[in-house]
């Protein structure tokens, strides 16, 4: 593999880990089970080396960016894929080429047929009731677009792009918390000097050392692998954006 083409995979490894694609896939990529509810529905995150072995890029990004497979013009129920909308082609190449890069095996992921209360639900366009509700993502999408993460001019224009692509899925679309998710208002980062911001998102631990439960596991799992000119400018935009409140 040449020099460049390493380089982006490696890149690709790092962004798929930032965006919690493991933490749905697994590991391995190879899928996991979730929802498993036998009155509602049995649902899956799929085995992306076999579906990459199979799927164009083009195909792979319409998954991704649009929430919606491309070959049956179905939207795509539980990917996150309003936070991954507005990811760059440069980040999306990067984390294609990784995902090439595994090797094909496994088995395909299969989640069981729906039952009667799941296929009304979808028919209603959702499942859950009130702010718990799932959408599919094109509809997640749309929402998102009517909401989006305030503009706080180009000098802010990084951190606002990291905190749109790796911090709303928890966080909600413009940062303002999501019930569901259990995401506070972004607004408390103005609460952190970047010192104690670095250190929460390496480790998960905040000043005082308190457990914060899905935060911290993120931290050590996910948000690790952010660099420092990263931390930078998201905390930089999060206080800038604490400011206009």
């Amino acid at each position: 593999m040449k020099a460049g083409a390493a380089s982006q995979v490696r890149e690709g490894r790092r962004l798929a880990k930032l965006y919690g694609c493991t933490s749905c896939h697994g590991a391995d990529y190879r899928g996991l089970r979730y929802n498993d509810d036998p009155t509602l529905v049995r649902n899956y995150a799929p085995n992306l080396t076999l579906i990459a072995a199979s799927t164009s890029d083009e195909e792979l990004a319409t998954a991704i960016r649009q929430g919606v497979r491309a070959r049956e013009g179905r939207g795509l129920w539980g990917m996150p894929s309003a936070t991954f909308s507005t990811i760059t082609d440069r980040e999306l190449a990067a984390v294609l080429a990784h995902l090439r890069s595994l090797p094909a095996g496994g088995t395909p992921m299969r989640g069981d047929p729906p039952g009667l209360r799941a296929r009304i639900a979808v028919l209603r366009g959702s499942f859950g009731d009130g702010e718990a509700a799932q959408r599919s993502a094109p509809t997640l999408i749309a929402a998102a677009r009517m909401r989006p993460p305030v503009d706080l001019g180009q000098q802010f224009a990084k951190g606002r792009h990291i905190a749109a692509t790796v911090c709303s899925e928890c966080h909600g679309s413009d940062l303002g918390g999501d019930a569901a998710e259990g995401g506070p208002d972004l607004i408390i980062a103005a609460a952190y000097d970047l010192e104690d911001f670095r250190r929460l998102l390496r480790t998960g631990i905040p000043p005082g050392g308190r457990d914060l439960g899905l935060m911290a596991e993120t931290a050590r799992e996910d948000l690790k692998v952010f660099t420092d000119d990263e931390i930078q400018a998201l905390h930089a935009y999060l206080v800038a954006r604490s400011r206009r409140h």
